[in-house]
């Protein structure tokens, strides 16, 4: 697609392979969960990370199964 037809770009900073249960408490973050104000704070987002992998991926890639992930880190290029 040319760049003058798309709504947003997009720079791709970095891509690596993981385990989705490798997740860190940071990356649940990035992924758009909000923390909580609990004492549990790492393990409550990780959990709610969890609830929300297995609400769309449960069917063929449940977390149990521990599956391998693409990480894609990005930023958006804003208009200049």
């Amino acid at each position: 697609m040319p760049r003058w037809a798309s709504r947003i770009t997009l720079e791709i900073l970095n891509v690596r392979v993981e385990r989705v249960q490798e997740i860190s408490r940071a990356d649940c973050v990035r992924e758009g969960l909000r923390p909580t104000m609990r004492n549990d704070y790492e393990q409550d987002i990780r959990v709610r990370f969890r609830n929300l992998w297995d609400s769309i991926n449960a069917s063929k890639y449940p977390w149990s199964l521990n599956p391998w992930v693409w990480v894609v880190e990005f930023k958006r290029v804003e208009d200049k």
